[in-house]
């Protein structure tokens, strides 16, 4: 245990090809943010990418592009047209922020444990 919580959910983008994606909880966050290198394995584009939005983290700003991923799924529960943004600089790993989490009826860290209920 690292001190972070971690899922994985399964992501098809514009590549047509169901890929699981590890990311880090993170309720600080207020969006979902794929990696550079998790947006490219789902099949997007970097070079052609829009990055006209900013955001401020932890390593201060960068900029990010927004794209819709078609399907996510976690434990079965799926959703289309997810809303994500892409992150221009380096990040340790996706973020599974709450622009994705709050579709759950509840979250709840239980010691070491995250429980998430559909």
């Amino acid at each position: 245990f690292d001190g972070q919580y971690h899922l994985e959910l399964t992501i098809t983008g514009p590549n047509g090809v169901p890929t699981p994606v590890r990311f880090i909880v993170d309720t600080g966050a207020s969006e979902m943010v794929l990696t550079r290198q998790d947006a490219a394995k789902l099949g997007f584009d970097l070079a052609g990418l829009n990055y006209h939005g900013v955001a401020s983290t932890a390593n201060g700003m960068t900029r990010t592009a927004l794209v819709r991923l078609d399907e996510v799924t976690l434990e079965g529960h799926e959703a289309q047209n997810v809303r994500a943004l892409i992150n221009e600089g380096e990040l340790h790993g996706s973020l599974l922020g709450m622009g994705y989490l709050e579709r759950f009826s509840r979250i709840e860290i239980l010691r070491d444990r995250l429980r998430i209920t559909f």
